[in-house]
């Protein structure tokens, strides 16, 4: 075998599936195959250019390049074995452990893979320039990791399912993710730092244990700790903070921070009763994560530059969310089998996809939102029962609104702003006198908005069409002769004099300035 990418190796799910006798008269790249079955004591020689130990004991591999192979080291069902000073380049996996425990890597320059294996001890590794994990750890449990280096790889280093384990002193840097925990327990990390990762840090799962971690301050993200806390009640996060990650703890304040370039950068999961404001989150994959957690508070936040602004997912119920900013992220704030939630007064913008997305939630109230500019303004995917009202959708690309589901649009008297809603106001209240249909399924409101919420209209602007012409005045007249009745806000803004009342003197001043803008009160 030579000039392949990927010469030799072998894999499997059992021990049966390593079982083949390979010698040594097998050349890749003109270097001799050692696949080794139920050997013991022994040292690989020199010149290998492939290493296979397979249910072996106190088997030394050292001092040995390895290229174009998918392992440069493979062990499985091996134990009691040390790989030391192996430069493996060029492989799918440089040293990789299936099913093996009690073994030392050490001082070792490739990606290494623990897959199914406990107990082992990796130490002043450089684990780098790889295309995917520098380090990866999956399903294994109790092994021990000690100032290995990981930069310049997809992931400096991973964890899936995997428990029990120890990281100290190590260095993830340049790499797309730092350090990430996903779906694994009980690992503890003590003074590793991570610098310059897209995203430093991150830990992510679906049930309490798997956010269950011993992570204290002396871990740093671009010089700043990590804050996790577990089982915490009645404090507030110092604002040094580089993460925070709330774990089954109440009443915790955080605020008044920047969190930048991590998987989350405010992460809460199994936590209420809290409150998270004024927070700076940028450049994250998620600014502000809610998982599994209920009655917390976010307010003024600002979100940007992430893939999900805010996220709300798997029960997190009964929070509030007011006053914050989502802007230029992928979704601007996204809610996810989570009900009874209540956003308010909120800004999306921007967004590369929805501005303010519902998938399978229900029970929310969304009112005074403003979402403009996204490629859609509000989108509701499968989700009943929510009532939105008092918000503005500004031209947003593909839809202002979208809503597969049922759900209310309007309260008796009240909608939304739509600026592509293009019916009349004959009667001048303020409310459209056709519905506005929102489109992906049957959901209507009822009454929508001439003019968006909360801002104030143009002096004069009668009509609603932003511009001071004589049909204002006309309605103006038809008002003060009490042929027009009208909301008390029209009413503001036809009194153009200020005198109180609605009068010809109104509507003649309207008239007079139909060819220049008025101020606005």
């Amino acid at each position: 075998m030579s000039e392949n990418s990927y010469n030799f190796g072998v894999g499997g799910s059992m021990l049966s599936h390593y079982t083949h006798s390979i010698d040594t008269s097998n050349l890749v790249d003109g270097e001799p195959i050692y696949y080794w079955i139920d050997q013991q004591n022994k040292e690989v020689p020199g010149d290998a250019g492939f290493v296979g130990l397979v249910n072996s004991t106190n088997i030394t591999v050292k001092d040995l390049t390895l290229t174009n192979n998918p392992q440069g080291v493979l062990l499985a069902y091996t134990k009691n074995s040390r790989i030391e000073r192996i430069n493996a380049s060029n492989n799918n996996l440089g040293i990789y452990l299936r099913y093996s425990s009690n073994n030392t890597l050490a001082s070792n320059d490739c990606g290494i893979e623990l897959s199914s294996s406990s107990n082992n001890t990796l130490m002043n590794n450089n684990a780098s320039s790889n295309n995917w994990y520098g380090i990866e750890l999956s399903s294994s449990s109790n092994n021990m990791l000690t100032n290995n280096t990981a930069s310049n790889n997809w992931y400096g280093i991973y964890l899936y399912s995997s428990s029990n384990n120890t990281f100290t002193n190590n260095t993830a840097s340049n790499n797309h993710g730092g350090i990430w925990l996903i779906s694994s327990s009980n690992n503890t990390l003590t003074n590793n730092i991570l610098s310059e990762n897209s995203y430093n840090f991150g830990v992510d799962g679906y049930m309490l244990s798997h956010y269950t971690h011993s992570i204290d301050t002396s871990n740093l993200v671009d010089g700043k700790p990590i804050y996790y806390w577990i089982d915490q009640q009645n404090k507030e996060v110092s604002g040094d903070a580089g993460f925070v990650g709330l774990v089954n703890s109440t009443n915790i304040t955080v605020k008044d921070i920047t969190l930048t370039n991590n998987q989350q950068g405010v992460l809460l999961a199994y936590t209420k009763n809290s409150r998270i404001e004024r927070i700076n989150a940028s450049n994250n994959n998620l600014g502000i994560y809610l998982r599994y957690s209920s009655n917390n508070t976010l307010a003024n936040n600002t979100a940007s530059n992430s893939y999900h602004g805010i996220w709300l997912s798997s029960s997190s119920n009964n929070n509030t969310l007011a006053n914050n900013t989502a802007s230029n992220n992928w979704y601007g704030i996204e809610l996810s089998s989570s009900s009874n939630n209540t956003l308010a007064n909120n800004n999306a913008s921007s967004n590369n996809d929805d501005g303010i997305e519902l998938w399978s939630s229900s029970n929310n109230n969304l009112t005074n939102n403003t979402a403009s500019n996204n490629d859609c303004g509000i989108y509701l995917y499968s989700s009943s029962n929510n009532t939105l009202y008092h918000n503005n959708l500004i031209n947003n690309t593909n839809n202002n609104a979208y809503d597969t589901g049922t759900n209310q649009w309007n309260t008796s008297t009240v909608g939304n702003y739509y600026s592509d809603y293009t019916g009349s106001d004959n009667d001048s209240d303020g409310i459209g006198d056709t519905s506005y249909h929102i489109p992906g399924g049957s959901s209507i409101d009822y009454f929508p908005l001439m003019h968006p919420w909360g801002k104030t209209p143009l002096k004069g602007d009668l009509d609603g069409d932003s511009q001071i012409t004589s049909t204002d005045a006309t309605i103006a007249l038809q008002i003060a002769v009490g042929n027009c009745p009208c909301d008390p806000k029209t009413l503001t803004i036809a009194d153009v004099s200020g005198d109180g009342r609605v009068s010809s003197l109104d509507a003649l001043m309207i008239l007079q300035n139909c060819t220049t803008s008025l101020c606005r009160k």
